[in-house]
């Protein structure tokens, strides 16, 4: 049997937008994408502004030890948005969105 060699291009990527066409990904879920790591970002420095530890943040939002572990972090994979706010409103942080167009 012969063997076939497959020829990989590799480009940088330096932009969500770069990323989400790499991955093949509609215009909603770059948006989702960019949004929930923003999420992200804003929740990790909640909880290091809130001088709490881990285990007060999980008495008062009831999300899961490793799930707020995870997110302290900077992890994305198998997190909700829900878990962020949650998480936000336990360390004591107000989130307010605004409409851009």
């Amino acid at each position: 049997m012969k063997k076939t060699s497959k020829k990989f291009v590799t480009k940088a990527i330096s932009t969500s937008e770069e990323l989400a066409d790499a991955l093949g990904l509609s215009s909603t879920d770059h948006a989702l994408m960019v949004y929930k790591a923003e999420l992200s970002l804003i929740t990790v420095k909640a909880i290091k502004n809130s001088g709490l530890t881990v285990t007060e943040i999980v008495t008062r939002s009831g999300v899961a030890r490793s799930k707020v572990s995870a997110i302290k972090n900077g992890s994305l994979a198998s997190l909700s948005s829900e878990l962020f706010v949650k998480v936000l409103a336990a360390c004591g942080a107000k989130l307010s969105l605004k409409l851009a167009s």
